[in-house]
């Protein structure tokens, strides 16, 4: 019984045990020692020793990921600091702040991963901008060789291992350069649930890179431009649609209404350059240029790709026709949705200078009245009167000479056009007032033709006189 006794004494309570383990291995460190309790039982303090173990684990991993990547950042600043000195690669740079991002995006930590490569578009974007103005780096010139390929922005693939391969060996021509870096921004915006923001990006991204590809006096083909400008506005439209709710799609229908009437001005240039339009014919060297042009973009067999739209658009009239019609309904209904009148009344302009092209001057008449009626409620004098003009000759062509007439005596009565126009038309009133029935009188509202000046009415002789 007294050598139990003795044994007693001699064991440490649990306290003094982690103390001294803590005193022992932990010294400056006591918080990296936790003590759990048995998870099998019952008790409450169990399971909170655990969680404690749990969140002490991922705090820990915290602090040491922020560790790593303040020296990584540190690392990198002092890397840009050398961007003008001889050797500095701008690609090579580019990569190395690219690994922050991806460490970022890992984390979930979306927005960070995306200043990173707005940081890197502002820098590449300043020193095309010094290039123009005083030397070119020696990076720099290996983005001024002709391009043979205009792909346009590809959003399948979250990071294109080729792309950034061939930036990271020297060997990317600037679109794809610029296609890389834009899909980069396009995937975590999608991440943060921004399509809006991405479609508002695209515009900018355009017109700045056409600046680039000027300024560094890139080659390309006639019409490459315009197929790669037409093959990424379409895909990101694409993506915006993925985004079905009414609340997304009003915020990024602002936005991509420009997008739709950019792609469909792209597409007419293309039209016009490869003898698509109506009333032009195609020539042999018209039809090389259609074999090249498709032979720049993407391999892709989808149907539904905007390579594949492309491909078919140019590969017949019947065809350049459907799609630039479709275009042009998107862009005007997109227009309209967001309470740009005037922009969907321009496009209808456009569209009814195609369908007298095509020989359909009722349809060309409907758009030209929309814009007429537009103009006149704005007060716009000159645009009134060129309207007027355009639908003197879908009249003309419909054979309705009694609009003819009225819309004719009211150019005739503009004063915001040259006289020699006033009296052309003026004459055309005259000549076809034979081509209409003598029997039925013709009446015409006077708004716009006379201007009262002053009245007088004599009461005695039932007469008025007015002068005008």
């Amino acid at each position: 019984m007294d050598n139990r006794k003795v044994n007693k004494t001699k064991l440490l309570p649990r306290a003094s045990v982690v103390d001294k383990i803590r005193n022992d291995f932990c010294g400056k460190t006591h918080d990296r020692c936790v003590c759990l309790l048995d998870p099998l039982k019952s008790d409450s303090r169990g399971a909170e020793s655990w969680q404690g173990l749990l969140q002490r684990i991922r705090h820990l991993l915290l602090q040491a990921y922020n560790r790593y990547l303040s020296k990584f950042e540190e690392y990198m600043r002092s890397q840009r600091e050398k961007r003008n000195e001889p050797g500095w690669s701008f690609c090579e740079y580019f990569l190395l702040q690219e690994e922050l991002a991806f460490v970022f995006e890992m984390l979930g930590i979306y927005d960070e991963a995306l200043v990173q490569y707005d940081e890197l578009d502002a820098l590449f974007t300043q020193f095309v901008l010094n290039s123009n103005v005083g030397d070119t780096p020696d990076w720099l010139n290996k983005f001024s060789r002709s391009c043979d390929s205009w792909r346009g922005v590809n959003l399948n693939q979250a990071v294109d291992q080729e792309a950034r391969n061939l930036i990271g060996a020297g060997k990317a021509s600037l679109i794809q350069f610029r296609n890389y870096l834009f899909s980069r921004q396009c995937s975590l915006l999608l991440f943060l649930f921004r399509p809006w923001e991405m479609a508002q990006r695209t515009l900018p991204f355009l017109h700045n890179c056409i600046n680039e590809l000027q300024i560094l006096e890139v080659t390309m083909p006639p019409g490459a431009m315009a197929c790669w400008v037409f093959l990424s506005a379409l895909e990101i439209l694409h993506s915006c649609e993925r985004f079905n709710d009414s609340g997304q799609v009003e915020a990024y229908s602002l936005y991509t209404a420009g997008l739709w009437a950019y792609a469909r001005d792209k597409l007419q240039e293309l039209g016009d350059l490869c003898g698509l339009m109506p009333g032009m014919t195609v020539s042999s060297e018209q039809l090389h240029t259609v074999v090249l042009l498709s032979a720049g973009m993407d391999e892709n067999t989808l149907d539904s790709s905007p390579v594949a739209k492309l491909k078919e658009a140019l590969s017949s009239r019947d065809a350049f026709q459907r799609h630039y019609l479709e275009l042009s309904e998107l862009a005007m209904g997109t227009f309209k949705h967001i309470g740009r009148i005037r922009s969907a009344r321009l496009i209808g302009k456009d569209l009814a200078s195609f369908y007298m092209r095509l020989g359909q001057p009722q349809k060309a008449a409907a758009f030209l009245s929309d814009l007429l009626k537009t103009c006149i409620e704005e007060g716009w004098d000159i645009l009134v009167a060129n309207a007027r003009q355009d639908l003197v000759n879908c009249y003309k062509d419909v054979g309705d000479y009694e609009k003819c007439i009225k819309i004719c005596s009211q150019i005739a009565a503009s004063d915001c056009l040259e006289d020699d126009v006033r009296r052309f038309h003026f004459d055309q009133m005259v000549s076809l007032g034979d081509r209409v029935g003598k029997n039925s009188p013709l009446i015409l509202a006077g708004d716009d033709i006379f201007k009262i000046k002053s009245i007088s009415l004599d009461f005695y002789s039932e007469i008025g006189r007015a002068h005008v």
